[in-house]
């Protein structure tokens, strides 16, 4: 059960950073046609005024917004990251006296580490909800009420709507929402090692 659950984990997490791969590619693309455009106008702007070739061309510019597309791509491909990272320990790690603790006190270690982590994914988690809605005020209900009392238009209108971007004027809840989606991941892929590393310890060296 436990090898099969561990290689549903690591397919999951293999599977979410791929997807958010998408982002660095789309970061990286945007990137690539903003730099060819302002080289093209720079040319044209050479060759002929700049006034004309605005109106004959004024698509020939850069793309407008890409630092905070940019940011976005890049901002989902970590997030849908953190699951593989976790999985696979591949955060930074301080090993120079790994060789000295013997193998029960790395285990401890490993276990400690990944308690921390979860623990982390879990604060990250509950912190972020309140960027998707708008925490209770006054007379409000919690959000937890609404939605036990089944009350889904109620929560929806906590919505945190009012955010946008600062130069394409995009709502940031829905950027909230996906990254939430990938903290939840992430919060469950560290349970699981938690249990894995703990596993490991209880589990008697054969021999």
């Amino acid at each position: 059960m436990f090898t099969r659950l561990e290689v549903a984990m690591t397919r999951f997490a293999a599977g979410l950073a791929l997807i958010g791969g998408l982002g660095l590619i789309l970061a990286t693309v945007i990137t690539c046609v903003s730099i060819l455009l302002k080289m093209a106008r720079r040319i044209a702007d050479s060759v002929a005024p700049s006034a004309s070739v605005g109106e004959a061309l004024p698509w020939l510019r850069a793309i407008l917004g890409e630092e905070e597309l940019v940011t976005l791509g890049v901002g989902f491909a970590l997030f849908a990251a953190l699951p593989w990272v976790m999985i696979n320990r591949g955060h930074i790690t301080i090993d120079l006296f790994q060789p000295v603790f013997g193998d029960r006190l790395n285990k401890v270690l490993d276990l400690l580490g990944d308690v921390v982590l979860a623990t982390l994914a879990y604060l990250i988690f509950t912190r972020q909800w309140f960027l998707v809605f708008r925490p209770a005020r006054r007379q409000q209900e919690p959000m937890g009420d609404l939605l036990m009392q089944g009350d889904f238009a109620g929560a929806m209108n906590r919505l945190n709507d009012a955010d946008v971007s600062q130069i394409l004027g995009l709502p940031l809840w829905p950027t909230y929402v996906v990254a939430q989606i990938c903290v939840l991941a992430f919060l469950i892929v560290a349970l699981f090692c938690v249990w894995r590393s703990a596993r490991a310890l209880l589990t008697p060296v054969a021999g």
